[in-house]
């Protein structure tokens, strides 16, 4: 079965992970990151459904960008 104290541990570093992971994220606006490269994908797919396909590959250089 399950011991109880491998149990506990694992609870406390995932939520120390999850406490930390929310810090940096209001600290550095992660967030912010995420919902901005959200809206540059959902540009670049207007513009190509939009037949403009030149300014779609200009945003997805930007998001290649971004990756690296």
């Amino acid at each position: 079965m399950f011991k109880y104290g491998s149990i506990e541990k694992e609870l406390v570093d995932s939520m120390e992970k999850e406490l930390m992971a929310n810090q940096l994220e209001s600290k550095y606006g992660f967030n912010k990151l995420a919902k901005a490269i959200d809206l540059l994908n959902a540009a670049a797919s207007i513009f190509d459904h939009a037949g403009m396909h030149e300014q779609a590959n200009e945003i997805t250089k930007i998001l290649q960008n971004l990756v690296k």
